[in-house]
């Protein structure tokens, strides 16, 4: 039971430390790009971050939810894209952590934060006087398509999970040849 306690925290731990490293970078990067992008690179930048979000939840919930029996008969065949599948099912509850509130989460505060900085944007180059209302507005778009694109994607991810967890599987295996990890 101890041996479960301590795995448990250390996942806790790692999922902490890697969300302080991954939204400093990509709050960093985001503000850093955006500061000096005309207005409408700005908005498809903000629309990219909302859609890292929604793709990540996708296999959060595909992960969680994909039977591996699948999997386990692609391995008997040899299929090596399957050992990635596998790794992904046999961890959905970290592979679903990791998708949907870490990345998912680090994309809800960038994209929040990236909204703040186009209004600001809007408010300085273009002279917009209405700051409140124009933030009001950009919080309540990013939050809807945000939702409405979680809430799209979980149909997809329940009815399409094989093939998502394959589609990611395939993405894990490139990172595995540039980072060597045990899968």
């Amino acid at each position: 039971m101890g041996n479960n306690k301590e795995t448990k925290n250390h996942w806790i731990l790692i999922v902490t430390v890697s969300t302080i490293i991954l939204a400093s970078f990509f709050s960093f990067t985001s503000e850093s790009i955006l500061k000096n992008l005309n207005i409408y690179f700005a908005f498809l930048t903000l629309i990219a971050i909302i859609g890292i979000g929604v793709i990540f939840d996708i296999i959060g919930v595909a992960s969680a939810v994909s039977d591996e029996k699948a999997f386990h008969a692609m391995a008997a065949k040899k299929v090596e894209i399957a050992r990635y599948c596998l790794f992904i099912t046999k961890n959905a509850s970290k592979v679903s952590s990791f998708c949907s509130d870490v990345i998912g989460d680090i994309a809800g505060i960038v994209s929040g934060a990236a909204g703040t900085i186009i209004v600001l944007s809007l408010i300085e180059r273009h002279g917009f006087v209405s700051g409140s209302l124009m933030s009001v507005f950009m919080s309540s778009v990013i939050a809807g398509l945000t939702v409405g694109g979680k809430a799209l994607g979980k149909d997809l991810a329940i009815n399409k999970s094989k093939t998502i967890v394959m589609t990611a599987a395939r993405f894990l295996r490139q990172i595995h040849k540039i980072i060597k990890f045990r899968v």
